[in-house]
């Protein structure tokens, strides 16, 4: 017993000595430079990067009472929300297809999925300019098939944001429902089929209840990554997209007052914090997505 218990406790020495790095550099890269920012939010600015040393929740009042705030924080919504809802529409069809598909091609399919995480952020944004410009691909196709008489604004707008976010994000929905999809026995669908179900109503009664733990748990996943998205907003947005992240690097870069970004930053932090924890509780195999 007392050989057993000095070997377990040797195990967790070994642990605790292999984890202790990765433990430090977690702390040095996030935890106290959030924790910074979390402090500096709760000062007021006095003047162009400089602080006050008095302590108060005035920063934090202003954010949740003032309009402008809000309408920052509803944009930054709306566009999680958007890009939600086309990354779902988009994926669950080819997930499905993916997740029944039983041919050698299928591990190329899904290599070309994540294909667009291997490609730097900012190299993908510049990628969409020659396709979304005003003399783009698609602004071109229109104006020769005689769709339009002028370029549609595609870019500099909240439609290149979605467009270049749904891009970058659609990868994580595709894999989280094929994951779930391929879970949900054939069987089940097929018996559905024989008890006189269309389609749609297996769809509805068996498909879609069975797999809205994966469903919940991507549009988790996507809606936090896309409320925090910086990169894309700022290229694909031309700075007239003001969303959280790009209002944080505004107060940080031009303006200068940092007590304002830091309350933002604090704010987004806490609910991508909360948003992230759902998505694993929910995620497939979790403790609620079991």
């Amino acid at each position: 017993m007392t050989q057993e218990g000095n070997a377990g406790g040797g195990r967790i020495d070994v642990w605790t000595f292999a984890l202790a790095p990765m433990a430090v550099v977690l702390a040095v890269v996030f935890v106290i430079p959030v924790g910074g920012l979390g402090l500096l939010s709760f000062h007021e600015m006095v003047g162009p990067a400089q602080i006050s040393a008095a302590v108060t929740l005035a920063n934090y009042r202003a954010f949740l009472t003032d309009p402008f705030f809000l309408r920052i924080l509803l944009d930054t919504f709306g566009l999680g929300f958007a890009v939600v809802g086309c990354c779902l529409a988009i994926a669950y069809p080819v997930a499905y297809f993916l997740a029944r598909l039983r041919s050698r091609f299928r591990g190329l399919l899904l290599f070309l999925v994540i294909s667009p995480l291997l490609v730097s952020a900012v190299v993908r944004n510049i990628g969409w300019f020659p396709i979304l410009g005003d003399q783009g691909l698609v602004n071109w196709l229109l104006l020769s098939l005689g769709l339009i008489r002028a370029p549609f604004k595609l870019m500099s707008n909240f439609t290149g944001v979605v467009i270049g976010l749904v891009h970058a994000l659609l990868p994580f929905m595709l894999l989280t429902m094929t994951t779930v999809i391929q879970r949900i026995e054939p069987e089940l669908e097929e018996a559905a089929a024989n008890l006189g179900a269309g389609p749609l109503q297996r769809f509805w009664r068996v498909l879609l209840p069975l797999s809205l733990p994966g469903v919940l748990a991507g549009s988790l996943l996507v809606f936090t990554m896309a409320i925090s998205a910086y990169t894309t907003p700022a290229i694909l947005g031309g700075n007239r997209v003001l969303v959280m992240a790009t209002y944080i690097a505004q107060q940080f870069r031009t303006v200068l007052d940092y007590p304002a970004g830091a309350t933002a930053a604090s704010v987004l932090v806490l609910t991508v914090g909360m948003l992230s924890y759902l998505a694993l509780r929910l995620r497939p195999g979790g403790p609620e997505g079991q």
